[in-house]
């Protein structure tokens, strides 16, 4: 699965529904029913009869790459191919693009004056030093800037390439298991792994993987004390498809001691999708959260209105019908109009058959996952009582 930090050259593609919905997502198993597909809201299986078409589409970065391999060495195509950069926000490649056309051309007016260059009475170009162009240090700030950030894009890609190779070569379900000698040796090289650049390909790759993969993932993680491995952790443990996963993740946040951790797991509990709700009670429960426990109370069980199937038994009407009305009868000069109840053989236990029907009641909803949750934290079991949860609560909520 993917659900953890997304970087702006990682490729996503377009699902589009036979609806008219379009979901952009990456593919990280194709399935004989469906697709399962990393998406910003998380990982998602989506059912190919619902799928029309799928539009292939590369990232920014990957485009633009393309794009410059193919351009025209001309002061024009180089100017387009800026607009386009501009377009993507690619700033960097923006300004170079500019650049490289004035190179081309030193009097193309057009990119002159999207660098912010104007001309002076002789109609020489100049760049101006105040007003709305760039000063020496805006230029110097920016080029700098452009430069780091180039730096960074190379040496975050060059991770990816090296967490792909392992994971292809020893860590796929295809090359090896936690059994097997490559795996084993795909584990002990992502383990190396100390550099926090590297964060965004072993999260980006392995979350894609098997369970076993993912569960590298939390465990390579739980040795960065930056907050992006907090962050995937903290997001892997809400919604990993493995609960095995989800407790790990949550398991390796417990010794990094951060308030917002808990905070943001709460906020979690009033989310509107049930699973995510439920999740985060588990990662609260795995985090012992004392504070978290009158809004755990909270959300223990909920009224909801909902159709549900109910039967009913069906009393033979037509045989009452036929045989069961009124008659009369006499007891010595008493005369009677009488009719029978019911069927009298239909006793207890008998069978009488059922209609089934659907109609709309008030149910409530128990959440395990929370009761678990509390179960944990407070070393208490009151089940599904929120009134003897909350007494507990009131006591003891100012206990450290």
């Amino acid at each position: 699965m993917n659900v953890l930090c997304t970087t702006g050259w990682v490729s996503a593609d377009i699902f589009v529904t036979r609806a008219g919905d379009k979901i952009e997502g990456e593919l990280i198993e194709e399935r004989d029913r469906d697709y399962r597909l990393r998406t910003r809201m998380g990982v998602i299986d989506l059912p190919k009869e619902r799928v029309e078409k799928i539009i292939k589409k590369a990232s920014p970065w990957a485009r633009y790459t393309a794009r410059r391999k193919s351009c025209p060495n001309t002061a024009d195509a180089h100017y387009e191919l800026a607009k386009w950069c501009k377009g993507e926000k690619l700033d960097a490649e923006y300004r170079d693009e500019l650049k490289r056309a004035i190179e081309l051309d030193p009097d193309h007016a057009a990119a002159r004056e999207e660098l912010g260059y104007r001309r002076n009475k002789k109609g020489d170009w100049f760049a101006p030093k105040s007003g709305k162009g760039p000063t020496a240090d805006d230029v110097a700030a920016r080029r700098a800037a452009a430069e780091e950030e180039r730096l960074l894009r190379k040496l975050v890609t060059n991770w990816f390439v090296k967490v792909k190779a392992i994971h292809k070569g020893r860590l796929s379900r295809r090359t090896g298991t936690p059994r097997r000698e490559k795996f084993a040796e795909g584990r002990e090289q992502i383990l190396a792994i100390r550099d926090p650049l590297a964060i965004p390909a072993i999260t980006g790759v392995l979350s894609t993987g098997s369970r076993e993969a993912r569960l590298l993932m939390v465990e390579a993680l739980a040795e960065f004390e930056e907050d992006e491995a907090t962050m995937n952790l903290l997001v892997a443990s809400i919604l990993d498809p493995s609960l095995e996963v989800r407790t790990t993740a949550a398991a390796a946040l417990v010794p990094r001691k951060d308030k917002r951790i808990v905070n943001r797991l709460m906020s979690a509990l009033y989310s509107e999708e049930e699973v995510m709700l439920r999740n985060a009670a588990t990662a609260l429960g795995v985090l012992k959260a004392h504070s978290a426990v009158d809004d755990l109370i909270g959300v223990l069980s909920k009224e909801i209105k909902a159709k549900v199937q109910v039967s009913r038994p069906v009393y033979l009407d037509g045989v009452r019908s036929e045989f069961g009305g009124y008659y009369q009868f006499s007891r010595g000069q008493q005369s009677f109009r009488y009719q029978p109840a019911g069927i009298g053989c239909l006793g207890p236990g008998s069978m009488v058959g059922t209609v089934t029907a659907t109609e709309t009641q008030i149910v409530t909803i128990h959440r395990t996952e929370v009761q678990e949750a509390l179960i944990a934290i407070t070393g208490q079991n009151f089940g599904f009582d929120v009134g003897d949860w909350r007494d507990w609560w009131l006591k003891n909520e100012k206990r450290d």
